[in-house]
C-alpha cells in the first residue's frame, strides 16, 4: 500500500488567475473565487493523474513493506520532477520513529540506497515514511505544454456547470486534450 500526503501545499497555482480568466473570457470580478477553486482543482487532478508535481510542494509517502525497485535501479517516487530528500523515517508498531535518511540517496528522481547501506527492516505493523520536494520550481518554471493542460482542464469544469458538460465524476477520466498532453509526458520504462 502506497499513501501520499501532501504537507506543505504548492504557493501558487502553475496559472495565473489573470490568465485563467482570460482563456475562459470572463472580464469581471464577480466568479474569481469560482476559477481559483477550479484550477486548484486542475492542478490537482493533473498531478495526479501524472504522477507530477507542477508547483514546488513537499510530500510524504507511506509505504507498508519497501518497493521491489529500491534495491536495483531505486524505487520512483509518486510525484516526479524529485527536487530533494527530507527524510526517510521508519514507523515501528508504536508509532516510534527511526531517522534512516542516511542510508538513503536521489538519484535520477528516483530513492535508492547508498553503497554499502543496508535496507532497514519494516517490523510487522510498522511502516516507512519518505519525505520529500518535487515540482518544476515557481509557478513560473512549470512548462508551457502542463501551464496549457491545467487551462483547458479549468475551461472544461468551468464549463460543467452548464447541462451536457463535460462530465469528470462518473468517468473520472480526463478530456482528451488535456490527456493527449500528459500522454506525451509520459515515462517510457524499459
Amino acid at each position: 500500500m502506497t499513501k501520499l500526503t501532501v504537507i506543505t501545499p504548492p504557493a501558487e497555482e502553475p496559472v495565473t488567475l489573470a490568465a485563467a480568466k482570460d482563456f475562459l473570457r470572463i472580464g469581471h470580478e464577480g466568479e474569481d473565487e469560482l476559477v481559483a477553486r477550479l484550477l486548484q482543482s486542475a492542478r490537482a487532478r493533473i498531478e495526479q493523474a501524472a504522477g507530477l508535481a507542477l508547483v514546488e510542494q513537499t510530500l510524504r509517502v507511506e509505504w507498508l513493506a519497501w518497493p521491489t525497485a529500491l534495491a536495483g535501479r531505486g524505487a520512483l517516487l509518486p510525484r516526479r520532477p524529485v527536487i530533494a530528500l527530507i527524510a526517510v523515517e521508519g514507523v515501528d508498531a508504536a508509532g516510534v520513529r527511526t531517522d534512516v535518511t542516511d542510508r538513503f540517496r536521489i538519484d535520477c528522481g528516483r530513492l535508492g540506497l547508498r553503497p554499502w547501506s543496508l535496507l532497514p527492516t519494516i517490523e510487522t505493523g510498522g511502516s516507512v515514511e519518505v519525505a520529500y520536494q518535487a515540482g518544476y520550481g515557481a509557478a513560473s518554471e512549470v512548462p508551457e505544454d502542463l501551464q496549457e493542460a491545467v487551462l483547458r482542464l479549468t475551461g472544461v469544469l468551468y464549463a460543467a456547470r452548464s447541462p451536457g458538460a463535460f462530465d469528470l465524476s462518473s468517468s473520472g477520466a480526463l478530456p482528451d486534450e488535456v490527456a493527449a498532453i500528459l500522454e506525451a509526458r509520459r515515462e517510457v520504462r524499459l
